[in-house]
Formats: structure tokens, C-alpha cells, sequence
């Protein structure tokens, strides 16, 4: 019986398993090059995540110039947007994505050797470039190498695979963080070398493995527009996409507010270590494991608004738990619970991705990269002033009051997209 027992639990297990594995097969070659890469790439950021923050201040930074270093990436992303789009669009993807993993690497090296925070604010600046154009990238490889009635699933699948690679990443690095000094510059340096030498690897696989998608124009003289023109071609009769960036700003906002802050919070105003906040983020991922593909196949079923409204007060008891934390449980189950803003984040892109045809994704990634960018060079600064004016307790309560009032109601107003894709 105990026999018996056991092969029934490993075949639950296999079964999801399998069937994630038979998604992946029938898509095309570039969405299982574009997987391999979150994957290995969540490892090596979840190696230094929850220490972000504590690095830049332990190189000398107070709150205000953590949220302004934060600011300054979002301008960098917001300024370039718009021409990666266009770029992209025009020119192709497989050059931009292999630009990304250089100057994802070159970043790291700057990170590793710095000697001050002014060098932080370098790196910040290649990490924010090379996000843009990975963010641009996968956009144009899901939109071609996906269906919608999968696209809900396939970028949560991605998210949730990244989740799994990087499901120990936290607490290697506690350790590795323990054994080179602590929570200070030098004991958390080892980390950004260890993520130069992962990226280089990356560069090595866009730069082999990933193919040009081949995505069919619906006009022959969209790309022959123009860069103002294109765009203006684009929103021309569409007031939907205009409502949309609005949407898509706000969605932005509240992890803009918090993300610089979440672990130095956690640090110095709740006490937790290394070890505390390997684990937050530990639970993070399993839950992003247990959660993701489910909801993601749920969102191509029912609908992206359905799930995205069911989600929204997860998070936010995420922000509450953290925010009035009394001990180590609720700092972790606030952790897990914040996985959920990443999940309904991810049905977002996938509403996003079906308001527009397939030849104008990168154009419209860029329109919205540049408004999100827009809100990212104002939100940490002030999320900056708000810890040092107000209390580090705000930073956590305004987002969810901003929300609540302004992106929910605008996003009840959108509609379902989950039916057909535009092919106007």
C-alpha cells in the first residue's frame, strides 16, 4: 500500500509537469530561448535582490538618493523607449536582446567594483537600458510565438520556470553573504561577480540560439512611416490604447513606490537578517511556483479582468502585513503574498498584448515603456522624501490608496481582450 501510495504522489506531480512541458513544445523555438534566458537571468538577480538596496546604502547612500538613484533608472528607461520600440519594430529583435545581455553584464561588473554609491548610479543606468530592451524583446517573441488563448499561460509559465530556477538563489547567497563578512559592502560584493559571469553565459546563448521572428506585416507601410508617424499611425482611431497607457502607468506605480524600500524596510525597521530576508524571498518563488501556471491558464479561460481583480487585494494584504509586522511570519507571508502583484501583472501584459497586431508590438511596448518610465522618475524620489518626512510606514500605505481610487476604476472601463487579436 505505502508503494502505491508514493506512485500516486509522484504522478501528481508528474502530470503538471508533462503538460508544462507539451506548452513549451508546440511553441516556437524563440519562446523556449526566451524561458531559458528569465530563467537563468531570475537566478541571478534573485542573488542580490533583497540586497539591492542594502549594498547601495552600505556604498554610503542615505533615503532620498536610494529613491533618486531609482529615479534616474526609470528616466533612462523612459527616454529610450519609445526609439527601442520603433527600432525594434523595424529593425528586429535578435541584435537588441544580445545588446541587452552585454550591457546586463557590463552592469553587474559595475555593481562588483564599486568603490562608492555615485557608481551604483552607473550601473542602475545599464541595468535600466538592458531592461528596456529585454522587456521590448520578450513582448515581440510573445506576441509571435503565442496564441491568445495561451499567452495568458505562456508568460506566467515563464515567470513561474524563472521562479524555480531561482527557488534557492536567496539562500545560497545568505550563505555565500555570511561566509565573505555580513550585510556590508564587501561581505555582499561576491554576489555582483557571480552575476557578471552568469550573464556573459547568457550573452553566449541570444547570441547562438535566438532566430529573427517572423512576423507578418498587415500594412506594408507601417514601417515606412516614419518614427513620429508610425506612432501617430498606431493610436490613429484607437482611443482604447490611449486609456490603456493610463492603465498600465498606474499598474507601475505602487512597485515603483516600494520595490527600493521593501528590504531596507524589512532590515532596519523590522529587524530581519540574512537569513530572514533569503527567506522572504524564498517564499516569494514557492508561491510564484504554486500559483502562477493555475492562475495564468485561469486568465486564458475566464478572462485577464476576472483574475487581475481577484488578485489586487492579495497584494495589497501584502503591503498591510509588511507594513505592521510584528515578527518573522508575517514578514514572510507578506513576501508570498506579494508574488500576486507579479502574477496579475503578468495578465496585464497579456491584455496588453492583444489591444494591437502583431507588427506594431514593439512600437506599442515602446509608447508604454516611456510612460511608465515616466512614472518611475518621480515615484521612488518621492517615496524617498515620503520615508524621511512622513515615516518609512507610508511608503507602503499610499500605493494602495492610489490604486484603489484611480487604476481599479479605470480598468473596470477597459474591455476583455481575451477573444481575438486587433488586426487594425
Amino acid at each position: 500500500m505505502p508503494s502505491v501510495n508514493r506512485y500516486y504522489e509522484l504522478s501528481r506531480i508528474a502530470r503538471p509537469l508533462g503538460r508544462a512541458r507539451d506548452f513549451i513544445r508546440r511553441q516556437k523555438r524563440n519562446y523556449r530561448v526566451a524561458i531559458t534566458r528569465s530563467s537563468a537571468s531570475s537566478f541571478l538577480m534573485n542573488l542580490t535582490a533583497q540586497y539591492n538596496a542594502i549594498y547601495t546604502v552600505a556604498l554610503g547612500a542615505d533615503s532620498v538618493t536610494l529613491g533618486t538613484i531609482s529615479s534616474i533608472g526609470g528616466g533612462i528607461s523612459a527616454l529610450i523607449s519609445t526609439p527601442v520600440g520603433w527600432l525594434v519594430d523595424r529593425s528586429g529583435i535578435k541584435r537588441f536582446y544580445t545588446l541587452a545581455m552585454a550591457l546586463l553584464a557590463l552592469g553587474a561588473l559595475t555593481y562588483a567594483v564599486a568603490p562608492s554609491w555615485e557608481w551604483i548610479v552607473a550601473g542602475t543606468i545599464l541595468f535600466s537600458i538592458s531592461m528596456r530592451l529585454v522587456g521590448t524583446g520578450c513582448s515581440v517573441i510573445c506576441a509571435d510565438s503565442v496564441k491568445n488563448q495561451d499567452r495568458a499561460t505562456a508568460q506566467n509559465l515563464c515567470v513561474t520556470l524563472a521562479s524555480s530556477a531561482s527557488l534557492i538563489a536567496p539562500l545560497i547567497a545568505a550563505y555565500l553573504t555570511t561566509v565573505s563578512g555580513g550585510l556590508n559592502a564587501e561581505g555582499l560584493r561576491p554576489l555582483y561577480y557571480i552575476r557578471l559571469v552568469g550573464y556573459v553565459g547568457l550573452l553566449l546563448l541570444v547570441a547562438t540560439q535566438l532566430h529573427e521572428p517572423e512576423r507578418a506585416n498587415s500594412s506594408a507601410t507601417r514601417l515606412d512611416a516614419g518614427f513620429i508617424g508610425g506612432f501617430r499611425d498606431m493610436f490613429a482611431g484607437h482611443r482604447v490604447l490611449r486609456r490603456w497607457i493610463t492603465v498600465s502607468a498606474l499598474t507601475s506605480l505602487p512597485m515603483a513606490m516600494t520595490s527600493p524600500f521593501l528590504q531596507l524596510y524589512a532590515h532596519e525597521v523590522k529587524g530581519a537578517d540574512q537569513y530572514l530576508l533569503g527567506l522572504m524571498a524564498t517564499a516569494t518563488v514557492l508561491t510564484r511556483m504554486a500559483f502562477g501556471i493555475p492562475l495564468g491558464r485561469l486568465a486564458d479561460r475566464v478572462g485577464r479582468k476576472k483574475v487581475i481583480f481577484v488578485l489586487t487585494p492579495l497584494w495589497y494584504t501584502s503591503n498591510l502585513l509588511l507594513a505592521f509586522s510584528t515578527n518573522s511570519a508575517t514578514l514572510i507571508l507578506s513576501a508570498s503574498l506579494q508574488t500576486f502583484y507579479a502574477i496579475s501583472s503578468g495578465v496585464m501584459s497579456a491584455m496588453t498584448l492583444e489591444l494591437v497586431p502583431v507588427d506594431r508590438v514593439g512600437k506599442w511596448s515602446g509608447a508604454l515603456g516611456l510612460f511608465r518610465g515616466l512614472v518611475a522618475i518621480l515615484a521612488p524620489a518621492i517615496s524617498g522624501l515620503i520615508w524621511r518626512e512622513l515615516g518609512p510606514l507610508y511608503v507602503f500605505l499610499i500605493p494602495l490608496v492610489i490604486d484603489l481610487v484611480l487604476r481599479v476604476p479605470l480598468l473596470a472601463s477597459m474591455p476583455e481582450t481575451l477573444e481575438a487579436r486587433p488586426t487594425v
